[in-house]
């Protein structure tokens, strides 16, 4: 089968939803096209180079993205204004077996993870949790002489705080939660059932 070569192909057109998310999520103000957004981020990526090479990184940059090289979400949205935000899109939390402090592995614990989570987002930035560390629900706690409430109860904590925070840069908190297929919680509750949260997340819940 003869490959078509991609240089002789037509562009698509513009979709009227694509400039939505382009107005809403990535233009900046006195930005009004892509042409813009595509100088703004080019400018901002050739100003960690030695100032005599800039101009032409910032050129080639430039010439990248007019040709169809996008950046993560978070570089064109944030790179090259004031905004306090990462140029990260994705992250991973570690989340320990305690409430607060490190627990015996190191990890931090449950709410010190939720304040670390919360700066993050805040920030603009992605956040995905490991909750295997945490005990299954029905535990005992020796130090307190109490029983675990399990991982699935701080996972709706999480996802109430992501819920709560105000991200940079007009992003919804996004959120990512995992469980080993070996930790009890995943075979004492019933099947994942999907979940609305208020209008900016959705979680998966084990119920």
């Amino acid at each position: 089968m003869k490959r078509e070569d991609a240089s002789n192909m037509e562009p698509l057109p513009v979709q009227p939803i694509s400039r939505d998310v382009l107005r809403e999520k990535y233009l900046k103000p006195g930005e009004a096209d892509a042409e813009a957004l595509f100088a703004r981020v080019a400018r901002a990526l050739a100003s960690v180079e030695a100032e005599e090479q800039r101009a032409a990184w910032e050129a080639r940059f430039l010439a990248n993205l007019r040709a169809g090289a996008i950046g993560a979400g978070r570089i064109m949205s944030a790179a090259g204004t004031e905004l306090e935000a990462t140029l990260i899109n994705c992250f991973v939390q570690p989340v320990g077996d305690c409430i607060q402090g490190q627990d015996a592995g190191g990890y931090a614990g449950i709410y010190e993870a939720l304040r670390e989570a919360a700066e993050t987002m805040r920030r603009g930035g992605g956040v995905g949790y490991d909750f295997s560390r945490i005990r299954p629900r029905g535990a005992q706690v020796r130090t307190t002489a109490s029983t675990a409430s399990g991982p699935c109860s701080y996972i709706d904590v999480f996802d109430r705080s992501c819920a709560t925070v105000e991200s940079a840069g007009a992003r919804r908190g996004a959120q990512m939660g995992v469980l080993r297929i070996d930790h009890p919680t995943c075979w004492t509750s019933s099947r994942p059932s999907a979940r609305r949260g208020a209008g900016t997340t959705s979680t998966c819940r084990w119920r």
